[in-house]
């Protein structure tokens, strides 16, 4: 019994691990001029996310930051 708690716990947690990297990963895909902020520019070619980046932009200083985007993809799509 306590191997599977154990197994599940492992799988859970890189599950997480996982998920945060694919998100890491999404966003400097996304960041071509790697200052660490998606831009409008930036998104053009994905209108589908520019659509959302009002959403996105909490902090409103017209850039996406990783914790913007890692929250915005968190609570909105998984």
């Amino acid at each position: 019994m306590k191997i599977r708690a154990y197994l599940a716990s492992g799988l859970l947690l890189t599950s997480f691990t996982s998920a945060a990297l694919d998100v890491k990963q999404r966003f400097n895909h996304l960041d071509a001029d790697k200052n660490g902020y998606l831009s409008r520019h930036e998104l053009e070619a994905q209108p589908h996310l520019l659509h959302n980046f009002t959403m996105w932009d909490k902090n409103n200083d017209q850039q996406i930051s990783l914790v913007e985007f890692k929250n915005y993809l968190t609570n909105n799509l998984y």
